[in-house]
């Protein structure tokens, strides 16, 4: 997203080639409750890039922690893209939405609509895509995934704050449920040896 004085950019940092990147939607708004993490970026004629931070004008709506724009309550700010001597090269706008759905997607950017078969030693990679009626929100947070009954999946962390691998562990069946507030979603598993 270009900055609004078109001196500076402001992307989601993403894996090359990773299509169920959450972090890469700097147009949708931040979903409540997570972080984008943004790479930014200058493009000022006649100078090399300076050293930049980011500053919100509204923290109790979108705070700026550590880098990180940290999604607090449904409303909009301005962020602001300063050098380290508080002279801002440009602006953008951000919004903060409400979670009012969950969906899983595969790390291909697949949605899973069924169920997913698996034989034992076998993984997924899914990803929680979050939602504001249509629009899909940018953002990663700590989801919280569940299996159940537990025994035939084990829920594996992979570096990401929502990205989660789901490891056949044993023949059997299991629920594995993912939530973020009032949302959820769940997929059924079915392991064959």
């Amino acid at each position: 997203m270009g900055g609004a004085l078109r001196q500076a950019t402001l992307v989601g940092q993403c894996a090359e080639g990773d299509a169920a990147c959450s972090r890469r939607h700097a147009q949708a708004p931040i979903a409540v409750g997570t972080r984008f993490y943004p790479e930014v970026s200058a493009s000022i004629d006649g100078s090399s890039a300076p050293s930049l931070t980011l500053e919100s004008a509204a923290p109790d709506v979108l705070a700026v922690e550590g880098g990180a724009l940290v999604a607090k309550k449904p409303g909009a700010s301005a962020v602001l893209i300063s050098t380290d001597d508080a002279s801002v090269v440009d602006f953008v706008h951000m919004w903060v939405a409400p979670v009012t759905k969950l969906t899983l997607m595969r790390r291909d950017g697949d949605r899973v609509d069924g169920a997913i078969g698996l034989t034992v030693g076998e993984d997924v990679t899914i990803t929680p895509a979050l939602w504001n009626g249509a629009q899909r929100l940018a953002g990663a947070g700590d989801v919280a995934w569940t299996a159940s009954p537990e025994g035939a999946v084990s829920i594996l962390r992979d570096g990401s704050p929502d990205r989660r691998r789901l490891r056949a562990r044993a023949p059997g069946k299991a629920t594995v449920t993912v939530s973020l507030g009032d949302a959820s979603a769940a997929v059924d598993v079915e392991v064959v040896p």
